[in-house]
């Protein structure tokens, strides 16, 4: 009885603060700032044709870029899709550049050498953004009349609803989210979710295209980590659990824990034929 008892104990305090990170994802800021400076959407791209357009369509549409579209620039950055991703693309972005070399961090080099806004915002094109989030998540920037506003604030991080990962309840996904984001890695940059300064990118060194971008592990610790370490000794890196974006894309992530049927890994080949 008494383990019975710690199980349903667990089981409830699991369900309510799953329940309180999801709650604080769907409670973005609706009213809008004005951006202090230009910005630039960068998405990387290669076979995304399952995605593209609905990440993309909820880019174009954000309630920020609606009131100020001449303070945004939107570029999608492709390594040679060999499927319909750049066509689905290009209704709804302002740059297409092609890039011949494969490599995820090499696009967005080469993307930010050649983006117009002083402020970048890092996506990925297998996610998806409610309306109201780049608002929230660029509001640490644009907010300039609020008492709390920091100067010293360099990057703004936000987090990520995935539904989708096999074999991992979402409950388990919120919490793991919350403690990642808040204690186990504060630093870290979510690649699919964050704003940054251009200039604070240059000084850290722009992202290392010798490692092997082809393995999803290496290209994580560079990408993410590195550059979270790098940006949080030139100023703070902040988190904003209600700039949340939906991870369309689970199943890759299943790909690499192993919970995912093995043959729809091959299709996504997983470190070989996409970014990961």
């Amino acid at each position: 009885m008494h383990l019975l008892k710690l199980a349903v104990s667990g089981i409830l305090g699991t369900l309510t603060v799953s329940g309180f990170v999801k709650r604080e994802m769907d409670n973005p800021d609706t009213q809008t700032y004005e951006p202090v400076d230009k910005v630039s959407i960068i998405i990387p791209s290669f076979n995304e044709e399952p995605f593209i357009k609905k990440s993309l369509s909820s880019i174009r549409g954000q309630s920020i870029i609606q009131e100020y579209p001449d303070n945004f620039q939107i570029i999608l950055v492709d390594s040679g899709s060999k499927d319909k991703t750049v066509e689905l693309a290009a209704p709804y972005v302002d740059k297409i550049i092609n890039v011949p070399i494969r490599g995820k961090l090499t696009a967005r080099n080469v993307a930010m050498d050649q983006s117009d806004g002083n402020i970048i915002v890092s996506v990925d094109s297998d996610s998806y953004y409610g309306p109201f989030w780049l608002n929230t998540l660029l509001k640490p920037f644009n907010n300039i009349h609020d008492q709390h506003y920091d100067p010293n604030i360099v990057c703004v991080v936000g987090s990520t609803y995935d539904p989708h990962i096999p074999g991992i309840p979402t409950e388990i996904r919120n919490i793991a989210e919350l403690v990642d984001r808040n204690i186990l890695n504060p630093k870290r940059i979510v690649a699919r979710n964050s704003a940054f300064w251009k200039h604070y990118y240059y000084r850290a060194g722009r992202f290392d295209e010798s490692i092997n971008q082809m393995n999803v592990d290496e290209m994580m610790k560079e990408e993410e980590y590195s550059f979270g370490e790098k940006l949080s000794k030139l100023g703070r890196v902040v988190f904003r659990m209600n700039a949340n974006c939906t991870h369309l894309g689970g199943q890759r992530i299943g790909c690499r824990l192993g919970t995912t049927n093995n043959s729809i890994c091959k299709n996504y080949g997983i470190n070989i034929e996409r970014f990961g």
